[in-house]
């Protein structure tokens, strides 16, 4: 240490200037040796370091800048898409042919009908559903012997200990007679009652009228009633029986067979008049053309007239089905008299040699009395072969609500002078296909009204028009 002075002091320096410098010095080594552990407490507000609990430093959070760009302001509102401006022509002046094409929203390539020549089943795609009905028939005889065949082996299994529970709409109802009536040699009306509450309460789920379920159900308890059963062996296909003939025997009231009544009226050399009624909106003209279409498909000359006269595009829509269809139309415009109308097309067809006449009329209200006068003075001024209600499946009771009322205004309304009073023949039931398993609206129809279901609409096509299968109704009601 005092060689170090010395030396320092032979140069001309003091000891206190060598001391000093050699701290400097070794604050400079300290310095670029501390560099990544020195702590430097400019960074403890830039870097936002928290204390931890007890003392101890927390985590370090992201910076403030870096936080601003991290994510979207949100004091800022979402930026809202600018609705485009339409440009109008002028008044007077019209518009400009680049924005009419922007304003034409119909499709650039959609058919315009049937080419000359074109055979109308290319636009139809296919054979009338009405036309499939023998193949509808052994679905629906094979679906029955497959539901059969598990019952018998379900009372099969009971009578070895390990019979199967039934299900669907009937489990419950035969599980309260099987606990009820085993041991007993017959079925009373005790043991019936609650499961045929049961069973109303589901008849209703599926849109069958509150009354005209009780009415079903008081049926079956009378066909039950006092029925001798040696053993619960064969109840649940005697119950299913019982409501499959029960509900065949509504729905199977009346039948008609259309075909069939227009050749006989095509021997006596008068055309064969049907007439469309119903509710405002029900499909009246599209079911119209599907029928027309399939009386086509059988060799049938069909002329439609048009006498909803009042309803504006009512003429322009059966001239369209007409020139699809290839089916001549009989109409004088609108503000015409219906029924002279209709008793014209009649005498057309009959000079023409046309074999059926269909009579397309106004939508009206059930409570709407004049326009109710009017339909029964046509009905009854030219005394069709058929007349057809025309109703939703969809709006359930209300179509029998509907159905009811026409039936009765028709009748009460008639002209003085008329001597048989017209009532509603059958029912066209549209949009049938989609109410799943909700048909009991068609029971509730045919059982008010005693007309028979005779049409069903299923669909967009010409072809979707189908007859109304007993059995998958009731397969409907009872699975």
């Amino acid at each position: 240490g005092n060689g170090g002075s010395a030396a320092a002091a032979a140069n001309g320096g003091s000891p206190e200037d060598s001391s000093g410098s050699g701290s400097e010095a070794r604050g400079e080594d300290n310095g670029r040796e501390d560099t990544g552990r020195a702590f430097d407490i400019s960074k403890l507000n830039k870097g936002g370091i928290k204390a931890g609990p007890r003392g101890r430093p927390g985590k370090a959070s992201a910076p403030a800048s870096a936080a601003k760009d991290a994510g979207p302001k949100k004091d800022a509102p979402p930026k809202k898409k600018e609705k485009q401006a339409r440009t109008w022509g002028l008044l007077g002046g019209g518009s400009s042919g680049a924005n009419l094409d922007k304003l034409d929203y119909s499709a650039k390539d959609a058919p315009a009908g049937p080419a000359e020549g074109e055979d109308v089943d290319v636009v139809a795609n296919g054979v009338s559903r009405m036309d499939l009905e023998e193949e509808e028939e052994a679905l629906l005889a094979a679906e029955s012997a497959a539901a059969d065949e598990a019952l018998n082996s379900g009372a099969a299994a009971g009578s070895a200990g390990a019979q199967a529970k039934p299900k669907g709409l009937l489990g419950s109802f035969m599980n309260s007679i099987a606990m009820r009536v085993v041991g007993k040699q017959a079925l009373t009306a005790a043991d019936l009652e609650p499961a045929l509450l049961d069973m109303k309460r589901k008849l209703m789920e599926r849109n069958v009228a509150e009354q005209i379920a009780q009415n079903i159900c008081d049926s079956i308890a009378r066909s039950l009633e006092g029925q001798k059963l040696a053993s619960f062996t064969g109840v649940s296909k005697f119950v299913r029986s019982a409501f499959e003939e029960a509900l065949a025997g509504i729905l199977n009231k009346r039948q008609t067979d259309v075909l069939l009544d227009i050749r006989k009226a095509q021997e006596r050399g008068r055309p064969y008049v049907i007439v469309f009624c119903g509710v405002n909106g029900v499909g009246k003209s599209t079911n119209l053309a599907k029928i027309a279409y399939w009386l086509g498909q059988h060799n049938i000359k069909v002329l439609i007239a048009a006498c909803d006269t009042f309803r504006a595009g009512a003429v322009e829509q059966l001239k369209t089905h007409c020139g699809r269809l290839k089916v001549p139309l009989y109409e004088r415009g609108y503000e015409k008299d219906p029924a002279k109308v209709a008793s014209e097309a009649i005498k057309q067809a009959e000079r023409n040699g046309q074999h059926v006449v269909l009579v397309d009329t106004a939508g009206r209200m059930q409570d709407n009395e004049p326009l109710m006068r009017a339909l029964s003075s046509l009905i009854n001024v030219n005394s069709p072969n058929l007349v057809l209600f025309v109703g939703e499946a969809l709006v359930g009771n209300d179509a029998v609500d509907q159905l009811v009322k026409f039936n009765r205004a028709l009748q009460d309304l008639a002209p003085p002078t008329t001597t048989v009073r017209h009532a509603i023949d059958g029912v066209v039931l549209t949009k049938f296909d989609t109410i799943d398993d909700k048909v009991g609206a068609a029971v509730s129809m045919v059982y008010a009204s005693g007309a028979p279901i005779m049409f069903l609409g299923c669909g967009q096509t010409y072809a979707d028009l189908k007859r109304l299968h007993v059995k998958s109704v009731v397969n409907a009601l009872l699975n």
